[in-house]
């Protein structure tokens, strides 16, 4: 018997809200113990903008619509009830949704664990965005990095260094922001 439980409730945007729940009856280190969906009216289109993380991976699945997701460049429709998107470690990937559909966006994350609910509720913390600072803040303290601009992941390939440029970006612009935004917070 399933035992679903809502953690927290956060603002993502205009008509658009993320449910963070962790199902009691899973095991800590099941990849359905915690579970992030974002819920969207239709009145602004779901927009996550290009990104990647080092340390996990991720799957994404929608429960209700359709969401256009963009891995590595290549750009995938997916509708409710096709199979969970994996979104490898270090691939760059964003996610959009259509602007009067509504849509429920399910994402998973390996290694299991709270931290991306954690992470979420600190990107989410001011009601929404919070900013420039304070979302490169949350970058810094998470496990995200900026897809930069002008293909710089190719030309960090190229020369050998993937990813270095985003992480010296982050890591810089992000431990500054620790200097002017609020702390991370530590609980939901």
């Amino acid at each position: 018997m399933s035992s679903i439980k809502v953690l927290k409730t956060l603002n993502v945007g205009k008509g658009q809200s993320m449910e963070i729940t962790m199902n009691e009856s899973e095991p800590e280190d099941s990849m359905d113990r915690y579970v992030m969906d974002t819920i969207c009216t239709g009145e602004e289109a779901l927009e996550i903008p290009p990104h990647w993380h080092m340390n996990h991976q991720e799957y994404l699945s929608v429960v209700e619509g359709r969401i256009e997701i963009t891995l590595n460049g290549k750009i995938t429709i997916v509708k409710a009830g096709d199979p969970a998107v994996l979104v490898p470690r270090r691939a760059v990937h964003s996610v959009k949704g259509f602007l009067g559909e509504k849509l429920v966006f399910r994402e998973k994350a390996d290694p299991t664990g709270l931290y991306k609910a954690l992470f979420f509720n600190d990107v989410f913390s001011n009601g929404g965005f919070g900013g420039v600072l304070h979302t490169l803040r949350a970058f810094y303290d998470g496990d995200a990095y900026l897809a930069l601009p002008f293909g710089s992941q190719l030309i960090d390939q190229a020369v050998g260094a993937k990813t270095e440029n985003a992480v010296i970006f982050v890591s810089v612009l992000g431990g500054i922001a620790h200097l002017f935004v609020s702390k991370k917070p530590e609980t939901l």
